[in-house]
């Protein structure tokens, strides 16, 4: 295979990729959205029949679905609410990361690697900036 079919290769497949992606996210939202308006219609149905049997209406429910929140989403919410020193945490660990990539790309033998080795920067900024924002929103000390 030569140069110019792999990068043609690479780019259908980077194509299908992403529009792959995307449309899949769009069938979930399209079969969301019609679970839903079939709920809705089930309930209309129901309200109209006991309509014209006369039978008092049943209590409205609840249109909207509520937010489905993971586990892990609260856990981490509810870490965050008792531990108000958590970007401290978050921040170390960004900054060390940082820290080990740089180092790792910058000591390798590869001459790419040397190249980007600030990649690192990202995690070592990322971690000064939720330093810089802990110091800012916390509660002042009486």
């Amino acid at each position: 295979m030569n140069t110019s079919n792999m990068i043609l290769t690479n780019q259908v497949f980077a194509l299908v990729w992403v529009f792959g992606w995307a449309i899949f996210f769009l069938l979930v939202y399209v079969i969301r959205v019609w679970r839903r308006q079939k709920k809705l219609e089930l309930i209309h149905k129901e309200r109209m029949i006991a309509m014209e049997k006369g039978i008092p209406l049943p209590e409205l429910p609840d249109y909207e679905t509520p937010p489905r929140r993971s586990v892990w989403a609260e856990s981490f919410r509810s870490y965050a609410n008792s531990n108000p020193r958590m970007p401290l945490g978050f921040g170390a660990i960004c900054i060390m990361s940082g820290i080990g990539t740089s180092l790792a790309l910058f000591l390798s033998g590869d001459p790419y690697h040397r190249q980007v080795w600030s990649f690192g920067l990202i995690g070592i900024f990322f971690g000064f900036g939720l330093f810089l924002h802990y110091f800012l929103t916390k509660e002042p000390t009486k």
